[in-house]
């Protein structure tokens, strides 16, 4: 039982963090396409800004999980 148990963990976890990776980049896709210059000539820094933190956040969550993986690195 606490073999399952240890799997449904694992499970839910990856699952959780694989679709938490999906959003973000989702997110900073189209924060980016809406930080387009409007008819005006007007920038819309924050959503770039906002879309870059999106990325940003995508690259730390891939780079922890491949610290918690690597063993060199412990």
């Amino acid at each position: 039982m606490d073999v399952l148990m240890n799997f449904v963990v694992v499970l839910a976890v990856a699952v959780g963090v694989a679709g938490a990776i999906g959003v973000l980049y989702a997110s900073g896709l189209r924060l980016w396409a809406a930080g387009t210059l409007d008819s005006a000539g007007n920038a819309h820094l924050g959503y770039r800004i906002v879309s870059v933190l999106c990325f940003s956040a995508c690259v730390a969550i891939v780079l922890f999980a491949l610290w918690l993986m690597i063993p060199v690195f412990h």
